[in-house]
């Protein structure tokens, strides 16, 4: 068990007290301009990661500079037209059943909305206000017309709501990337509208398939900054104060060509396969699987709604 004073606490339950877990693996030459790009191949880089005991988090006690972090991602290639599309799809319906209870549908928020695929989804949902907050500026001038003007660049913070209680956060894939999670969930507590929801995916650390990857992982990685587990996630919405917190396993539907990108086979490999999936036309297929991710939610205290029935809440979905 170590302990430092001058590092990053705990960004889940702020302890100081951690275990070593993995050494730093980062090679200067092979930063680019994907490194921090979404839905990348992978590269097996990483920061130094401790494990917290006390919530069951890994992080990196070092992380780079917040500055510095906006810039990277502010620059990031994107790429991922298709890919959003598959995913926003898999994110609508996982949602849907948790909306019945919402205070109203006003204000709905995406942090990290990427080209804001998710965001025509809240729209067709029947919010009045869709807002989606973005810090790459290729991710939002890869949107579509229609969705452009829902974007704002830059990253969550009060001063973005300029005062609005939204009724719904939702942050996708993001939490991992974040330099203080808990700071970012506390915000959304305190913004968010009584009885509002969060609804966040992250990867779990402890899934069957990230545990026997170990290394290899893609969530091993330079931009996460955290790995959750399901005991993590939970503190982090419990300690600021969410209730009702569900976390569910779910699984993702994706063409062919992303899983193959995933996978850790050499490069040669990898590049054979994808010529031989265009040659049968696999491309515009979608494999669905499960790959470790989960769905987690919670309401903020202040409105008590009633407890729907499954049944009640499968005839509500996000389209």
């Amino acid at each position: 068990m170590s302990t430092a004073s001058d590092e990053r606490p705990c960004p889940v339950c702020g302890s100081r007290e951690y275990e070593p877990y993995l050494p730093e693996r980062i090679d200067p030459k092979a930063i680019s301009e994907q490194t921090y790009a979404s839905r990348k191949n992978p590269e097996f880089m990483r920061h130094r990661l401790v494990h917290c005991p006390a919530c069951d988090v890994v992080y990196t006690p070092r992380p780079p500079a917040s500055g510095y972090l906006e810039e990277q991602y502010a620059q990031a290639a994107y790429g991922s037209g298709e890919e959003a599309r598959c995913a926003a799809q898999t994110y609508a319906r996982i949602l849907g059943p948790y909306l019945g209870g919402m205070p109203d549908f006003g204000l709905a928020v995406e942090v990290g909305a990427g080209n804001g695929a998710f965001l025509r989804h809240l729209r067709d949902a029947g919010f009045a206000q869709v807002t989606g907050i973005e810090p790459s500026d290729s991710a939002i001038n890869a949107a579509a017309s229609d969705v452009r003007p829902m974007l704002r660049r830059g990253v969550f913070s009060a001063e973005w709501l300029q005062g609005r209680a939204p009724a719904l956060v939702c942050s996708f894939m993001t939490l991992e990337h974040l330099p203080s999670p808990r700071e970012f969930v506390g915000a959304a507590s305190a913004a968010l509208a009584p009885g509002g929801r969060i609804a966040l995916v992250v990867h779990d650390r402890r899934a069957w398939l990230n545990r026997a990857l170990g290394q290899r992982s893609p969530i091993i990685d330079i931009e996460h900054l955290q790995l959750f587990s399901r005991r993590s996630v939970q503190a982090l919405l419990e300690g600021a104060g969410f209730v009702d917190v569900s976390i569910k396993a779910f699984s993702n539907s994706y063409p062919p060509s992303y899983w193959l990108r995933l996978t850790p086979l050499p490069v040669c490999l990898k590049n054979a396969a994808g010529r031989l999936i265009k040659r049968m036309g696999l491309e515009k297929i979608r494999v669905t699987l499960p790959v470790g991710n989960i769905f987690v939610t919670g309401r903020k205290i202040g409105r008590e709604v009633e407890h729907e029935t499954e049944d009640q809440r499968e005839r509500q979905p996000v389209q």
